[in-house]
Formats: C-alpha cells, sequence, structure tokens
C-alpha cells in the first residue's frame, strides 16, 4: 500500500510540473530562512552560556543614583574583588578584568593585540578549551601570558610554545604559559587575542587608583554549589557602603552570566529585555515566511482540486476509504517537503556565509549539529502537517457522486478560505515591508543629524609606545611641514565615548547638583580647530599661551543649561573626590553641543578638560591644500620616524562615525532581505493561483473575446480579485506595522515620527508587484487565441 501511494505521488508530482516546482521552491526558501534564523537564534541563546558553571558565574554590577533616576552598570571599582572574595565565604572565586591594547612581537613578528589582564581564577570560571599550558597555574605569575591559537600561530607558527620568551610593548618581557582556542562568536570575550595577570599590570608600572568610586574595571564571581544568587546578592548589596565611608551611596548586585547578552539594556536602574527583542522579532518573521511558503501549498493544493476530483470519486466508489485518502496526500505533501528540504540545505550552505557577514558572526553547521538536525526535522514536520493537513482533508472528503458528474461544488466553497489565506500572506509581507522603511528612515534620520564637529579631514591615532613622549615633536613636524591645519591630544575619541564623572559644584549650585554627571574629555591645545567645534563663547584650551589652562575647562551647551549659567566664562568649578583632595577648574569657554555617545540619543552635559588629566589619541585636522594620499603618506612616515617599534594604525573620524549605525543597518539589511523573500514567496503562491484560475476560466475567456472584450478588459477581469486581496491586507497590515514600528522607536530619543506616506508607499509597491505577477499570466490568457479553448464545445 505504501508503495503504491509513493508511485501515484510521485506521478501526480510529475504530472503537475508547475504546481509542483511553485511548492518546491517557495517551501524551499522558506525552510531555509527558518534554518538559518534557527541557528542565529541558538548561537544568541548560548551567549555565554557554554561554560560548564554558567549557572554559577555572575558579573558584579553597580546601582546608583544620579539625578533622582536609578543607573545600573557593570564597571566596579579596582578594590572590590579582593575583598568581596575575603569576605563572603559563599564566593568561590572573583577575578577582576581590565580591557588591553599592546604591541606584542617576537623578534621581527609584530602584531598589536586586543587583550584582557585579569586576577589568576579567570580559566577556573571561564574555562575555554586549552590546546597547551595548564589553566589553572597559567596565570599565577606576573609575567604569564597566555595566547589564543591564532595569535600564536601568527606569532610563532605553532601552538606548542609552551615556555617561549615574548615581549610585550617595548619594555617587558613575558613568558608564553598557555594556548587557549580562538574566543568564540558568542562570548562577551568575543575579539580577545590574549590574556595576562594582574600582576604584570603592576610590574608594568600601572597605579591603581584605591578610590570606590572608580568604575573602570569588571568583576566576575563564582558562587558555591549551594549558594542561591538571590541570597549573596543580599548580602554583598551595601559592600561598597560598608567600607567607603559614605564616600558613594551605591550598592552592588550579581548579574548571572544566562542574561549578559540577552538581557543588556539597562532601564530604570534595572537590566531588561535587550538583545532578546530583535531575536524575538526574528523568530516571528522566520515562522511567518515558514507559514507564507506553507500557505502557498495550501492553497495550490486546493485550487487544483478539481484535477483530483475524478480521482478521488473512483477511489471512493472502488472502496477506498477516507483515511487512506488522507494518508496518500499526507505523502504527497510529505514527499513535496523532503524534496523542499534537500534543496534548503543546499540554500542553507550557500546562504550562511552572506548571512554571516551581514551579522558579524561566524555560524556554520558543524558547531551546531544536533541543533541544525533538530531543527531541520522539526520544520520538515511542522511543513508537512501545516501544509498537508488541511488538502488532504479538503481533496479527501469529495462526494464521488457529485465528482463523477463533474459538480464540483466544494470548489467554491473552499474558495472563501483561500481568500483568507492569501490575504494573510500579503498582511505578513506588507508588515514586513512597512518595518523596513520605517527602520531605514530612523537610520537616515540619526546619520543625517548635525554631529556637531567637522568629520571630514579628521584623523586620529593612538598615543602608544613612544609616540606619548615624542608628542611634542610629531605635533611640530606635521604643523611645519604642512601637513595638518592644527593637532590636539585627547581623553578618548571625538566619535566615541570614554569616560564620566560626577561630584562638581560650582558658585549658586544647589546640592543636588552633586549628582549630575558629565561627560570628560581633555585636550592640550586648539580643540576647537582640530575638531571642528564652534566656540560659542571665550576662548579655547591652549596651554603653549596660557601655562595656567592645565586646570583650564570647556563647557558644551547642554552643561551650561544644566548647570543654570548665565555667564559661565571665568567660573570655577570645583571636583571633589571624596574627601582627599579636590581640583579647581576654570571655565574659559562654551563649545557647541556635539554628538560623542549614540546619535540616537540626548547629548550629555561635558567638561573638555586642560592636561592635568591623561592623554590616549592624538586627532590630526589635514592640510586641504594637499592631497590625500599625500597627507596619509607624509603621517606615516612621521609617526614611524618617532615610534618605530609600533605599527602605524591612523582611523577617519568619518569612518569611525559611521560605525554608529552598524547595528541598525544589519536590522534593517536584515528585515529588508526577509521582507524581499516573504514577498517574493507570496507572489509565487499568487502566480500559480492565478494560472489555475485562468486554467479553470479559459473557456469563459474564449467566449467574452468572440463576443468582443479588449485584452485590458480580461486582463483586469482576472487580476481585480487578487488585487483586492492585497489591498485588504493593506488595511491590516498598516496598524499592526504602526504598532510593532511604535514600540521599537521608543527605545530611542533622537527618533521620527512615522508618517503616513509611509504605509501609502507601501501598498503601492505592494500593488504593483501584485499586479505585475498577476497581470503576468492574465494578459498571456486574454491574448489567447478562443479557438483553442472552445474547439471542443
Amino acid at each position: 500500500m505504501i508503495k503504491n501511494h509513493f508511485k501515484i505521488a510521485w506521478r501526480n508530482l510529475l504530472k503537475n510540473k508547475g504546481n509542483s516546482t511553485i511548492n518546491v521552491l517557495g517551501l524551499a526558501l522558506g525552510m531555509s530562512i527558518s534554518l538559518i534564523i534557527g541557528l542565529w537564534i541558538n548561537s544568541e541563546i548560548q551567549y555565554d552560556r557554554f561554560y560548564p558553571k554558567t549557572d554559577r558565574i555572575s558579573q558584579v554590577y553597580t546601582l546608583d543614583t544620579f539625578e533622582g533616576k536609578s543607573h545600573t552598570w557593570g564597571g566596579t571599582p579596582a578594590v572590590l574583588g579582593p575583598i568581596l572574595k575575603q569576605e563572603y565565604p559563599e564566593i568561590e572565586e572573583v577575578v577582576r578584568t581590565t580591557t588591553v591594547n599592546h604591541l606584542l612581537h617576537d623578534g621581527e613578528k609584530r602584531f598589536k593585540a586586543s587583550g584582557i589582564v585579569s586576577d589568576s581564577g579567570f580559566f577556573k570560571l571561564f574555562d575555554f578549551p586549552f590546546l597547551a599550558g595548564d589553566p589553572e597555574t597559567s596565570l599565577t605569575k606576573p609575567n604569564a601570558i597566555v595566547l589564543t591559537e591564532s595569535l600564536a600561530k601568527k606569532l610563532f607558527g605553532s601552538t606548542d610554545i609552551i615556555g617561549r620568551a615574548l615581549n610585550i610593548d617595548t619594555l617587558t618581557t613575558l613568558s608564553v604559559q598557555g594556548v587557549v582556542r580562538d574566543i568564540p562568536f558568542n562570548s562577551k570575550f568575543r575579539g580577545t587575542e590574549f590574556f595576562c595577570s594582574w600582576a604584570f599590570l603592576v610590574t608594568a608600572g600601572w597605579t591603581f587608583n584605591d578610590s570606590w568610586t572608580n568604575y573602570n574595571h569588571q568583576t566576575y564571581a563564582l558562587l558555591k554549589e549551594s549558594v542561591s544568587l538571590s541570597s549573596a546578592n543580599q548580602n554583598i548589596t551595601n559592600l561598597v557602603r560598608n567600607h567607603s565611608n559614605n564616600e558613594t551611596k551605591a550598592t552592588i548586585y550579581l548579574y548571572p552570566a544566562s542574561r549578559w547578552h540577552l538581557y543588556d539594556k539597562s532601564e530604570n536602574g534595572k537590566m531588561v529585555a535587550g538583545n532578546i527583542i530583535t531575536l524575538r522579532m526574528f523568530a516571528l518573521i522566520g515562522l511567518f515566511i515558514l507559514l507564507i511558503a506553507c500557505i502557498n501549498f495550501i492553497n495550490l493544493s486546493t485550487a487544483g482540486a478539481e484535477k483530483r476530483a475524478k480521482e478521488v470519486g473512483v477511489r471512493k466508489v472502488v472502496g477506498a476509504p477516507k483515511r487512506t485518502l488522507i494518508q496518500q496526500f499526507l505523502l504527497e505533501s510529505f514527499m513535496i517537503t523532503v524534496l523542499a528540504g534537500i534543496i534548503a540545505l543546499l540554500i542553507t550552505n550557500i546562504g550562511l556565509p552572506f548571512f554571516n557577514s551581514l551579522i558579524n558572526d561566524d555560524i556554520n553547521i558543524g558547531d551546531q549539529p544536533l541543533v541544525f538536525w533538530s531543527l531541520f526535522v522539526a520544520i520538515i514536520t511542522i511543513a508537512t502537517l501545516g501544509a498537508g493537513i488541511y488538502p488532504a482533508f479538503v481533496l479527501s472528503a469529495f462526494e464521488p457522486i457529485r465528482t463523477l458528474k463533474g459538480n464540483l461544488v466544494s470548489i467554491k466553497g473552499n474558495f472563501k478560505p483561500r481568500k483568507v489565506l492569501v490575504t494573510l500572506q500579503f498582511t505578513i509581507s506588507i508588515c514586513l515591508g512597512i518595518c523596513t522603511i520605517i527602520i531605514s528612515q530612523q537610520i537616515r534620520h540619526a546619520q543625517n543629524r548635525d554631529s556637531g564637529y567637522n568629520q571630514n579631514n579628521l584623523v586620529y591615532t593612538t598615543l602608544d609606545g613612544d609616540l606619548r613622549k615624542n608628542y611634542e615633536v610629531v605635533r611640530h613636524e606635521l604643523m611645519q611641514r604642512g601637513i595638518a591645519s592644527s593637532v590636539t591630544k585627547s581623553l578618548g575619541r571625538i566619535t566615541h565615548y570614554a569616560s564620566n564623572s560626577w561630584g562638581y559644584s560650582w558658585p549658586n549650585g544647589q546640592p543636588e547638583d552633586f549628582d549630575l554627571v558629565f561627560n570628560v574629555m581633555s585636550t592640550d591645545t586648539d580643540f576647537t580647530k582640530t575638531m571642528g567645534i564652534k566656540l560659542l563663547e571665550g576662548r579655547d584650551i591652549d596651554i603653549y599661551t596660557h601655562p595656567s589652562d592645565s586646570n583650564a575647562v570647556l563647557l558644551n551647551e547642554t552643561a551650561v543649561k544644566r548647570m543654570r549659567l548665565t555667564n559661565p566664562v571665568g567660573m570655577p568649578i570645583t571636583a571633589y573626590k571624596g574627601t582627599e583632595y579636590e581640583t579647581v577648574w576654570n571655565v574659559v569657554g562654551v563649545i557647541q553641543d556635539f554628538v560623542w555617545q549614540s546619535p540616537y540619543q540626548d547629548i550629555e552635559p561635558m567638561l573638555v578638560q586642560g592636561p592635568a588629566s591623561w592623554f590616549n589619541y592624538m586627532h590630526i585636522r589635514l592640510n586641504t591644500s594637499n592631497s590625500l594620499l599625500s597627507n596619509m603618506e607624509q603621517i606615516q612616515a612621521i609617526l614611524k620616524k618617532y615610534n618605530p617599534d609600533y605599527p602605524v594604525d591612523i582611523r577617519f573620524a568619518d569612518e569611525a562615525y559611521a560605525s554608529k549605525f552598524v547595528q541598525q543597518k544589519r536590522t534593517a539589511a536584515l528585515t529588508a532581505l526577509f521582507s524581499g523573500l516573504a514577498i517574493f514567496i507570496a507572489c509565487l503562491g499568487l502566480f500559480g493561483l492565478v494560472s489555475f484560475a485562468t486554467i479553470q476560466r479559459q473557456k469563459e475567456i474564449g467566449i467574452r473575446k468572440v463576443l468582443g472584450a479588449s485584452v485590458t478588459t480580461i486582463a483586469t477581469m482576472l487580476s481585480k480579485d487578487f488585487l483586492k486581496l492585497v489591498g485588504l491586507a493593506i488595511i491590516i497590515a498598516s496598524p499592526i506595522a504602526w504598532w510593532v514600528m511604535n514600540r521599537w522607536l521608543q527605545d530611542f530619543v533622537y527618533r521620527i515620527d512615522i508618517q503616513w506616506w509611509t504605509f501609502f508607499l507601501a501598498g503601492i509597491l505592494a500593488i504593483l508587484i501584485a499586479l505585475f505577477t498577476v497581470s503576468t499570466l492574465a494578459i498571456k490568457a486574454a491574448r489567447a487565441n478562443p479557438v483553442d479553448s472552445l474547439r471542443d464545445e
């Protein structure tokens, strides 16, 4: 019996090649998209959850109140870690980390690499696989370093390098004590290339601020097996207050590793859903696209019911039970689904590299074989049942007497569900299209926002190695040779947030102003000229003309407003750091607001301080009288001359600023891609339905042509019913898309207002695409010779 079912199913597939092709192609695309999205979601869910001790690992977060609002973040004081481990026996291990960038070199091989400096117990928590060395002791020595596999091969050409000497920067020699596999993409430590011990920082000359308000490090804790997270949090919450002599009112808590990536958004002092929202959205998109593909199968199967009606009637007359017919049609559905699944595997293998490039990830089937094949089987099952059950019951329910007489009433009865399904298909597709347009509008809105500084012809580089001590001579040569029109050094880059601080007071200030948080930069001279920022009042900082500017400060517009100042120039600002010391800054100028953090958020108060602060970047305003190529070549030569041990790394400000939009652009690209594929799959189904409609009405079309109907009239007749469904889909999709996008936009302070024409544009595009799909067959049918359709009458 099963063999006979297979034969009949295969013959029907071959007999209806057009219908089968549309079904297979639509299902294959839908299944492939669902597979890729499923792999991505699984990779995201596994972020920092693949450590054997994940359920006991937490990061210490700080919770504090500023200007009456609660804020939480993952920075902690350096002094916290040892005390936390010493005073709380329920905590098995505590490690502090800080990120660093150093030059690593072995002979002539030199690489600037990103690393982590941590306490010796790091690999007890985060047990990345070791290729060489002992994870228990690899970071116990002050001169120890652990390399990733890729960096080890770049430096030494091998991973068998335990005990080999390696120079870091130009002063210190370390000993390789371990080699770990490259850090996976779904780890918060992705991109890390080496690990050093905390003691290395001391030997390298780093000094640690013992203040309890210096939140420049991350602290991780491993709870003992019998300890609950809630009880540990109750015990440690006031640790900082107790040890800081009320220097701060901040509290701390342990935030579990399982929530780091998916619940990464800070809101009102709590970590809430962040990346999980994006995953949920694309999970729905994947299911919707698979649903659209299944709807194609249902519609085309029921639309072709007339061709199968007599077959069903004959089989029922000779005694075939309804159960056997249902098995037959489900088997056909299964065969189409399996065939589509095989093609989906091919599409998935081809599409994954492209998808990885879009999301900047490294997802592949080999890393998650069990997950992949489980997804594959689940999708095959869902598609078989979802696409096959309804047609199987509909086709098997035909009455044999009526079908053999050619009176197939059930076709008419089945047309309304088919209309609902087509409308649902286009509702989903149009909804995705509207979302794509609105996301793109929001990105352009932020991109068009005035950044507040001139990004053109502005470059920067880090003050590494000898550049720090040779800064003055480098600056002088750049200016003297006409390569630069101005140069300044700073704390942080102009394009990215670096630091903030609070605890300032000023004349006529209020006690609550102590909690006002300022973004903090620094400069030596020509800050406004180099950055291209407008000076609104006073003058720029210039330590060469005004030596006292070591304690000068510039305020941005927002700071002046929040400080309620009317004549800020000349005003002293006092910075309190506990009770030990204070610094008095003198306001010399007011600058225009510029975007330092996210272009989607409000601009915050800012202090640009004189060189009493430290510096880590040099910014160069290029002389436009020279060609860009000439300027860059000369800068590289000068930097290499005064800092020969380090590779030259010059970045353009406009490119760095553009990187602020990467995440939103990625969301827009994915939404556009899936929206386009959803519309394509829906149009495949529409194409098949129109094909059936023209076949069923070919005699009517022939008669109308004989009676004088024009091609336009016939094409309109065949198209209007389907276009009505698209119009209804637009009406349904518009409020749904508005609600979804309005919720999405709430995450952005600087955002667009959703315009009515967005829905009109998406609707027109949908109608045009549907009209093109329908009219292709409608016009062909209308132009056919009526003799061909009427010759058997």
